[in-house]
C-alpha cells in the first residue's frame, strides 16, 4: 500500500509539474496583413513641363493629402505592400503655349495628384516605437483645370510621372493588431526633360506630415514563448 501511495505522489507531481511549465509559455500571434487610412499636410515645389511650355507652381502652399495602404507581413514587425494617395493641388499656371487648348500668362488653377506604389514598412508592437517607411511607384497628375471658369489645362490628358519616397517617424501599438502613427515623408517625382533646357530642374520635391491608423487581421505565424 504504501508503495503505491507514493507512486501515485509521484505522478501527482509530475502533472503539477508539466502543468506549471505549459502554463509559462504562451502562444503569440502576429497579424498576416495590415490596412490603413490616413491624412496629411502636403507641400510641394511644381513641375516644369516642357512639352506644353508650361510651368506649375505649387508655391509651398498646404494641401490636404489623403492615403491609404495594404500590407503583408513578413517579419520582425515588417510589412510590404501597396500604398495609394491622392490630393487636390492648388497652383499658378504659367505658359507661353500658344496652342488651341484653354492657357494663361499667370492664372491661379487646381489639379489631382494621385499616387501608387510599393511600400516597405519597419515598425511596430505595443507601446511607443520607430517607423521607417520606403516607397517606389508612380504619381500621376490630372484635372488641371483653371480656376476662373473650370477651363482644361494642357497637358489635358495629364502625365505620369516615377516617384521615390522616404518616411520616418513614430507610432503607438493600443494592442497587437492596432496602432496610430506619426511620420513626415520626403518624395521625389521626377518629370520628363522633354523640351527643357539643361539648367531647368526637372524634379519636384514634395513633404508631408500625416497621422495614419493601422490595424492588422489574420495571424501569420504562431509561435511559442516562455514567459
Amino acid at each position: 500500500m504504501r508503495r503505491y501511495f507514493i507512486s501515485a505522489v509521484l505522478v501527482a507531481a509530475s502533472a503539477a509539474t508539466a502543468r506549471a511549465q505549459y502554463s509559462g509559455l504562451s502562444r503569440t500571434t502576429e497579424p498576416a496583413y495590415w490596412v490603413s487610412g490616413g491624412i496629411g499636410a502636403f507641400n510641394g515645389q511644381g513641375v516644369q513641363d516642357g512639352a506644353t511650355k508650361s510651368t506649375w507652381d505649387f508655391g509651398q502652399k498646404m494641401s490636404w493629402q489623403y492615403r491609404a495602404t495594404i500590407e503583408k507581413a513578413i517579419q520582425n514587425q515588417s510589412t510590404i505592400g501597396i500604398v495609394a494617395t491622392m490630393v487636390h493641388v492648388p497652383f499658378t499656371y504659367t505658359s507661353s503655349s500658344t496652342s488651341g487648348v484653354a492657357t494663361c500668362s499667370s492664372c491661379a488653377a487646381h489639379l489631382d495628384m494621385f499616387g501608387l506604389a510599393a511600400q516597405f514598412h519597419a515598425g511596430g508592437g505595443v507601446g511607443f516605437h520607430q517607423v521607417l517607411e520606403i516607397a517606389a511607384g508612380a504619381t500621376a497628375y490630372r484635372n488641371l483645370k483653371r480656376d476662373s471658369d473650370g477651363a482644361a489645362l494642357a497637358p489635358t490628358g495629364g502625365n505620369i510621372d516615377g516617384m521615390f519616397a522616404l518616411g520616418y517617424g513614430f507610432g503607438y501599438g493600443l494592442s497587437s493588431n492596432s496602432e496610430v502613427t506619426l511620420t513626415q515623408d520626403y518624395a521625389l517625382v521626377l518629370h520628363e526633360n522633354t523640351g527643357l533646357s539643361s539648367g531647368t530642374s526637372n524634379t519636384n520635391t514634395i513633404r508631408s506630415i500625416r497621422m495614419a491608423f493601422r490595424y492588422g487581421f489574420g495571424a501569420r505565424r504562431p509561435g511559442i514563448r516562455r514567459r
